[in-house]
């Protein structure tokens, strides 16, 4: 099933959603803007809060 993560929870202002078949690749583009748009370090921190919020999508 795919895996979807939303800045928005994260309680971020922030329309962005990153949607893919992996955890693992939903990590990967959600830290690609969270160091781009957000100024975040692509940190184990970072990447834990985004593994944390990131759901199952249908």
């Amino acid at each position: 099933m795919p895996k979807e993560f939303k800045c928005k929870d994260l309680g971020m202002q922030c329309n962005f959603s990153a949607r893919a078949e992996s955890e693992e690749e939903v990590v990967r583009k959600a830290v690609e803007h969270a160091q781009s748009a957000h100024k975040m370090p692509a940190s184990e921190e970072t990447k834990k809060k985004i593994r944390a919020a990131t759901k199952t999508s249908r």
